[in-house]
């Protein structure tokens, strides 16, 4: 580009030193005095110098051209810096979502916050505050509030009917979520399939359930049980089993099966009893314990009925110093009633506790204490179980994009989630994979995790068709 210029400024510069000598020549051809003052070599000296002017002319040419490959440079530093600026914003504005509107999509929660099962309740009817809390914060169900609405079972299966129908048919509400009894479940399931509501059972419980409108997240005993009675024989090297539960449909299949895993693994069971739910005097169950040779209890009692025995078995001689305990229902609450001079030493299986050690659980149970108080009844695997069930619902509706009870269950099947609790993903039983913990009660009455199985699967099936 430089060059095409000084081609041109020597031709320019050879052409008006020759018109000057042309000139000259002229003049001396008429004699003029005055060309010898031409014919001086000053012309010629005016010529030459077009040299030196070339010099100057380059350099002018030069001078702007040079900063030409700074000029960019100068130019395109600040662009990504004036690009980058309002950009870094836009992720955070991108995931911001809209605040729900119109009309809320109800979540009725069925749980038992009274008689033998209350104790587990006040975790829950929490919860329920963070499910509207955090799936509004989180857009809606398909732009949508949400709100729930709490019923009581009172720990009775006619309650619990009657509880359903309220939700149901007062309530109207889109989806139940149920922590409660397997007996509530049973009188309650009708009403939810007449009236094509889905029904979400977050309690732990015998497994074998299947119908069109239920998906089940807590856990069964092929989960709680099957990994973990081999391995409480092997911390304690107990073989003989006492199995001690409620009278209902809970405890006796989970003892028909716990029997199949400790027969499996080379124990025994020397003796079985079961006792109405809101038993509170278990003076003759602990007789016949305590004669029974037993060297491991599996206790599958309710709330306040596990309170009652556990705090009358020292006095028997069958405490858990004397007799050690795997329990599959012995929550915080529970353990908390029954002091630690009582519950010292013993085993509990799981799908949560509140020690889970994850970064999500650890924010999430310091929040809840932090907004429901230092003493409130502590987040456990009832209250943690609904949570999850929220979420798997809100989540199956938004990918259906409608609340209708067909389109969410087919989203819900093999839909996975990472929560507080741990990895968790629908099977295609209808029941959920999720991880297993073994935690230990220690001296003060904290509870310390010391066995974990990530995502055991149910083994179960169901086809609803």
């Amino acid at each position: 580009m430089r060059t095409l210029p000084d081609s041109r400024s020597r031709s320019r510069l050879w052409l008006v030193a020759s018109l000057v000598a042309l000139l000259a020549l002229v003049a001396a051809a008429c004699g003029d005095d005055e060309a010898e003052t031409s014919d001086a070599p000053a012309e010629p000296a005016a010529a030459e110098p077009s040299d030196s002017e070339e010099a100057p002319e380059l350099e002018t040419t030069e001078a702007p051209d040079e900063p030409e490959p700074d000029e960019p440079a100068t130019t395109e530093a600040p662009e990504p810096e004036t690009t980058e600026a309002p950009d870094e914003p836009d992720p955070v504005e991108t995931e911001e979502p809209a605040a729900p509107s119109g009309e809320p999509v109800r979540i009725g929660i069925l749980f038992s916050n009274s008689g033998p099962a209350g104790v587990f309740g006040p975790p829950t009817a929490n919860i329920a505050e963070f499910i509207e809390e955090d799936i509004n914060a989180a857009g809606g169900i398909n732009g949508r509030p949400v709100e729930t609405f709490l019923a009581d079972d009172a720990t009775d299966p006619a309650v619990g009917r009657q509880a359903m129908e309220q939700l149901i048919d007062g309530h109207n509400v889109d989806v139940v979520l149920g922590t409660h009894s397997s007996a509530t479940r049973q009188a309650a399931k009708p009403l939810a399939e007449d009236a094509d509501v889905l029904y979400i059972y977050a309690a732990l419980y015998e497994g074998g359930e299947c119908s069109s409108v239920m998906f089940n997240t807590g856990e069964v005993p092929s989960q709680q049980l099957a990994p973990v009675i081999p391995w409480m024989m092997e911390q304690t090297g107990g073989q003989r089993w006492f199995l001690l539960g409620n009278d209902y449909v809970w405890p006796r299949r989970s003892f028909e099966l716990a029997r199949q895993y400790i027969e499996a693994a080379g124990g025994e069971v020397v003796g079985e009893e079961y006792v109405p739910l809101g038993t509170q005097d278990f003076s003759s169950v602990a007789q016949i314990i305590a004669g029974s040779g037993a060297d491991l209890i599996f206790p599958a009692l309710v709330g306040g009925d596990a309170i009652a025995f556990e705090t009358q078995a020292v006095d028997f001689g069958i405490g858990q110093d004397a007799i050690p305990r795997l329990a599959n229902i012995y929550e915080e609450n529970v353990l908390g009633a029954m002091g630690p001079a009582v519950t010292a030493g013993m085993r509990v299986t799981l799908g949560y506790f509140k020690e889970v050690d994850s970064a999500l659980n650890s924010e999430f149970v310091s929040r809840y204490f932090e907004h429901f108080g230092a003493d409130a009844p502590p987040h456990m695997t009832f209250s943690s179980h609904i949570y999850d069930a929220a979420l798997l619902y809100a989540a199956a509706a938004n990918t259906a994009g409608t609340t209708d009870t067909a389109a969410v269950a087919a989203a819900m099947e093999g839909l996975s989630l990472t929560t507080p609790t741990g990895d968790i993903a629908i099977t295609g039983s209808r029941h959920l994979a999720q991880p297993i913990y073994v935690a230990e009660i220690q001296a003060d009455g904290s509870q310390a995790i010391v066995q974990s199985f990530p995502s055991v699967e149910p083994d179960e099936t169901c086809d609803p068709a």
